[in-house]
């Protein structure tokens, strides 16, 4: 084996050690309820990003509380359902398919349409 193939191959089985795979529909099973409207289950960690699984049900309340995370950009997926988005004073309609960044700092908060669940892949990362 040449020098650069060698190389490649410890690369290879450097990387497959540090891998990790999670399947969304076991993942989806395991999700911890942190209240009656949301429920959560984080898939992956590391020192600058933690990616999971959000769901939310449709609610009644109007009362709904923005959050922000001040040192970490959002990046998420809708996988399954309708909903909203509601970020700088604007409501972005969300369906599957649709992907969203929030930039660190900004007050968001997200909710079910009223016909069913919307369930997110989120990715918070650290970006200072």
């Amino acid at each position: 084996m040449s020098t650069g193939k060698a190389c490649l191959a410890r690369t290879v089985m450097a990387w497959e050690t540090d891998m990790k795979i999670v399947k969304i529909s076991a993942a989806l099973k395991r999700l911890h309820k942190l209240n009656e409207e949301i429920r959560y289950a984080d898939c992956f960690e590391a020192k600058q990003f933690t990616s999971g699984l959000i769901a939310f049900r449709p609610t009644k309340s109007l009362d709904r509380k923005q959050i922000n995370h001040d040192d970490k950009d959002v990046v998420c997926q809708v996988l399954k359902g309708r909903g909203r988005l509601r970020v700088n004073g604007r409501r972005i309609e969300l369906r599957s398919g649709t992907v969203c960044h929030i930039p660190k700092g900004t007050p968001h908060d997200f909710a079910a349409g009223k016909s069913g669940e919307l369930v997110l892949f989120y990715s918070l990362i650290k970006t200072g």
